[in-house]
């Protein structure tokens, strides 16, 4: 099998790479112009140089591929440094382009990736495919945009393209959430927030990748899944773990969800005055706050999609990374 990537340079792609590699297979990685492409090269992959905003730059890309496996995105943690704009100039219409390019070429299969956060906070416990949709914040508003694009395209043009949503993806080498809240339950700086159990869902990187070329065999045109664990972990139960794998013990900080989210508020506010990122928002803690379930039941059903990574396990692995790598 010959497969493009795009988004191959991010957290999640070295682990796709090396396990297509492992499998034998050939990897065709769209990178922009001065990325890190070491890890990718180590594993063999083919790296073109290219921008999905600039269709001229896509031009014959993914001639004599047999699946495309779109994860580029501007992601969520970049949510105070760009505008709304700018999300979906590359989440959104860097999809249209680069899957026009593979229409064009007649590529056989597409797994486009996206997020629980096009979803939103949902009514439903837990979400389903079918759920509503009411995305919280700009980049979930893009990843949405984007999945509409596509099966826009599958119903226009035949695009045979299957969509997987991500919940949090974290593991060894993971620069977002999981760094972030590391850091902060090493200071001390992560209390509990009110007396909820914050459902959090989310899924080792060995898992996703799993589910993502489950999705690439298995999936159906037209069609979303839902790739998380089974089960959603109450986020105290996170910061438990995480100080366990540091190897230190900090008295929880309890604090009243009201007063989280008005410091919250004034915390986005001051540093939005002065053009910084905040280390949260508001948002951030509505959707900490709320329980976050998601079925995987047709993930399992169709694809047969089974997550095999224990979260307890899966996250001190994470820990001591950042440990070893001195990145806390």
């Amino acid at each position: 099998m010959r497969y493009l990537i795009t988004g191959a340079t991010g957290f999640l792609g070295p682990y796709l790479v090396r396990r297509l590699a492992a499998d034998g297979s050939q990897c065709r990685c769209l990178v922009r112009g001065g990325s890190d492409t070491t890890k990718l090269e180590e594993y063999g992959a083919e790296t073109v140089v290219g921008d999905i905003t600039q269709p001229e730059t896509l031009a014959g890309l993914a001639d004599d591929v047999d699946c495309l496996l779109h994860m580029a995105t501007l992601g969520h943690m970049n949510n105070f440094t760009v505008t709304e704009k700018m999300f979906e100039q590359i989440n959104a219409m860097g999809t249209i382009n680069i899957m026009t390019e593979v229409l064009r070429a007649g590529v056989p299969k597409v797994v486009h990736c996206s997020s629980v956060a096009a979803m939103g906070i949902c009514q439903d416990n837990p979400a389903t495919e079918q759920s509503i949709c009411n995305p919280h914040h700009p980049y979930g508003r893009s990843k949405l945009r984007a999945e509409k694009e596509v099966l826009r395209l599958v119903e226009e043009q035949g695009l045979p393209a299957t969509i997987v949503r991500f919940s949090m993806i974290y593991g060894p080498g993971d620069p977002r959430d999981i760094l972030k809240l590391t850091r902060m339950a090493k200071k001390g700086l992560w209390p509990t927030i009110g007396s909820r159990p914050k459902l959090t869902p989310l899924i080792h990187a060995d898992d996703a990748v799993q589910g993502l070329l489950l999705a690439a065999e298995k999936g159906k045109s037209g069609e979303i899944y839902l790739i998380t664990n089974q089960q959603s972990e109450p986020f105290d139960r996170l910061r438990r773990i995480i100080l366990k794998g540091l190897g230190v013990w900090r008295p929880p900080i309890y604090v009243p969800e009201w007063a989280a989210l008005g410091l919250a508020s004034a915390v986005e506010r001051s540093f939005s005055f002065v053009g910084k990122q905040p280390p949260v928002a508001r948002k951030n803690i509505e959707s900490t706050l709320a329980d976050r379930v998601f079925s995987t039941e047709k993930a399992q059903r169709e694809l047969g999609f089974e997550p095999t990574v224990d979260v307890e396990a899966g996250l001190e692995e994470t820990v001591r990374w950042y440990l070893d790598n001195g990145s806390v």
